[in-house]
């Protein structure tokens, strides 16, 4: 798969805004607007069942690490995209 990155680049790291999660009650952020439509959405720190750390999203979207930067993950034939809500949440991130 072919994925594209983030244009520009996002500030924080993959392990910042996650860890920026955990510190909230129920490790989530509302609130928040995807870029484009502005439509309102949660982010919340999750780990797998095999202990993979990752940010839950609206319609079982997921940010891994690996993932961070780009506009789709990794997650089935042509990733989900997440760069929606990647780039409010590293706005977020940014101004804590």
């Amino acid at each position: 798969m072919n994925r594209n990155q983030m244009q520009p680049p996002l500030k924080c790291s993959f392990w910042q805004v996650y860890d920026a999660l955990k510190k909230l009650p129920g490790n989530s952020v509302d609130s928040l607007r995807t870029t484009g439509k502005g439509v309102e959405f949660s982010a919340t720190a999750s780990i797998t069942r095999d202990g993979r750390e990752f940010i839950n999203l609206p319609h079982n979207n997921r940010i891994y690490e690996g993932d961070w930067g780009y506009t789709t993950n990794s997650m089935g034939k042509d990733g989900q995209r997440i760069g929606q809500y990647a780039r409010p949440l590293d706005e977020w991130c940014e101004r804590k």
